[in-house]
């Protein structure tokens, strides 16, 4: 959720006079961890709202399916190197297009055994 700078500012204002981050998280409605993120927000000069930012790299999704023909028992992360990015990208890509990259049983089991 996100809390109006006016809020921020006269919860932070309330911080200095009283002192104590957990009766200001009392009196405002908030969590004692969103009133110290605030401190360090205001210590950087911005109070405004920032989204997490989350980066993602789109993957040709026409480039992802030839390793996959190629090599079909590849794990993620084998893919992952090859465009450069993460198997999670790769993972989340293979999801978007409903393909799942499921392992043979008898090769797991082998490799238990060996192990």
């Amino acid at each position: 959720m996100a809390y109006s700078i006016e809020l921020k500012q006269k919860a932070l204002d309330y911080l200095d006079k009283c002192g104590s981050i957990t009766q200001v998280a009392t009196a405002f409605g908030v969590d004692r961890s969103t009133i110290r993120a605030w401190v360090k927000k205001q210590q950087s000069g911005n109070l405004a709202y920032s989204s997490g930012g989350y980066r993602y790299s789109k993957i040709d999704k026409q480039k992802l399916l030839q390793p996959i023909q190629e090599k079909p028992d590849a794990h993620s992360y084998e893919i992952a190197q090859e465009f450069g990015c993460s198997s999670v990208a790769v993972f989340k890509a293979l999801k978007k297009m409903n393909i799942t990259l499921k392992k043979d049983d008898q090769l797991q089991r082998t490799r238990h055994k060996q192990s």
